[in-house]
């Protein structure tokens, strides 16, 4: 059960319903984090754009999406990995990859590329640093501005993660 209430379109702020008016689905529904943030939504309006660029910048969205689950499960936030999960199989993941990323290091499902990407994410997200090591070898993959995105999608992911774990949000 949710630490705090979820703020209702229809029973918020006029400034909270503009913000999740924003934010409805086409089938008509708001993610319980959009309506759980909703009670500072001058902080939630300004997020929505960064994590939109995040979300369609120049890293790969098969490497983004691998980022995010990873930084999702060892924060162990189910509410951000399930749906990166099934943003992952439209991004190209397959079910194996999926099925591997907690055996990533051991898996023959992945480039070396991708491994490096989720060694980084659990690096980041365990420690705060990284490797030098890690970075060489990550730069022969990816560009700085890839890099720089990965580190904002970790980043993000951590985000998003501790808000949901720290309030207990509910699955959609």
């Amino acid at each position: 059960m949710a630490r705090l209430s979820y703020v209702e379109k229809d029973r918020g702020s006029a400034e909270q319903e503009k913000i999740l008016s924003q934010l409805t689905q086409k089938s008509g529904k708001i993610a319980n984090l959009w309506k759980m943030w909703a009670h500072s939504p001058q902080t939630l309006e300004a997020f929505m754009p960064f994590y939109k660029s995040v979300m369609k910048g120049l890293l790969d969205a098969k490497l983004r999406e691998l980022a995010y689950i990873k930084t999702s499960l060892v924060n162990d936030c189910a509410y951000c990995a399930g749906p990166h999960k099934s943003m992952g199989l439209r991004a190209g993941l397959t079910e194996q990859q999926i099925q591997d990323i907690d055996n990533y290091k051991s898996s023959s499902a992945f480039s070396e590329a991708e491994k490096l990407v989720l060694q980084y994410a659990e690096e980041l997200t365990r420690n705060v640093k990284r490797t030098d090591d890690l970075l060489e070898q990550l730069k022969k993959h990816l560009t700085e501005g890839q890099i720089v995105e990965l580190n904002l999608t970790i980043g993000m992911a951590n985000l998003t993660n501790r808000f949901n774990v720290s309030f207990a949000t509910d699955p959609d």
